[in-house]
């Protein structure tokens, strides 16, 4: 299942966001390991944010949520729209990350 970057459109797989990006932004392994058991606002704090920023990622409420990724144009923006409705989804659906993926990909977000 594939969600879709708010700033290029480009599709990331809803397995490598949750298991494998955390491998890539240079955490020792114990860190990146012990990643995969925090709630959806602990892997996004700043600490993780800014370590993901450091590599072109960005991300809204949750790691399913992409504003913009490695592939993104370098002053592009995300499309205002995709982000609030991407947005809302994550306010209702809240820590379901099933749920967020399969609505999006629904939506073609």
């Amino acid at each position: 299942m594939d969600v879709h970057c708010s700033t290029c459109t480009e599709p990331w797989d809803v397995y490598h966001l949750r298991h494998d990006l955390i491998f890539e932004i240079c955490l020792d392994e114990t860190e990146a390991d012990a990643w995969g058991s925090l709630s959806r606002h602990e892997k996004l704090n700043p600490h993780y944010r800014d370590k993901f920023k450091a590599v072109g990622w960005e991300f809204g409420d949750s790691i399913l949520d992409v504003r913009r990724c490695p592939a993104c144009p370098k002053h592009a923006r995300p499309d205002p729209e995709r982000t609030a409705m991407k947005s809302a989804i994550v306010e209702v659906l809240g820590d379901d990350e099933d749920g967020i993926a399969s609505t999006f990909e629904d939506h073609g977000l």
